[in-house]
């Protein structure tokens, strides 16, 4: 039995170790994306990292039809160029995995944006600043 024990607890701390880098980012990165031209939440999204990929989220309230969505390395003020584009909204739902660690993004990628149309280069409907 305390053989059992002893086990368990080493890897318990061994995970906790191998666990510790990864705890300085908050896991999910939740986003809240406001319309453009008003206050109003239009969206949420969560990057969840797992590993060396993440997995990002977005839900949308009556947003333009197939819109593109990407992270870009600016903040909504200014959302400067595309670090990594998502998958297009299909019935307000968008779910796409990047194979790049959860740190990799919190660097690239400053804000989320949701596009008027499926066009990555048309102007934005809504954004919301990632912070991690």
């Amino acid at each position: 039995m305390i053989k059992l024990r002893f086990t368990f607890l080493s890897a318990l701390i061994a995970a906790a170790a191998f666990a510790a880098p990864a705890l300085a980012l908050n896991n999910p990165v939740v986003v809240d994306l406001r319309a453009v031209n008003g206050a109003q939440r239009q969206a949420s999204a969560t990057i969840f990292g797992s590993g060396s990929s993440v997995l990002v989220n977005v839900t949308a309230q009556r947003a333009p039809k197939a819109a593109a969505v990407t992270l870009n390395d600016g903040d909504c003020a200014k959302p400067g160029d595309i670090a990594f584009a998502l998958s297009a909204l299909d019935d307000n739902q968008s779910l796409t995995k990047l194979e790049h660690p959860l740190a990799d993004i919190a660097v690239k990628a400053k804000s989320m944006v949701i596009h008027q149309t499926s066009s990555l280069t048309s102007p934005a409907f809504a954004c919301g600043n990632v912070s991690s």
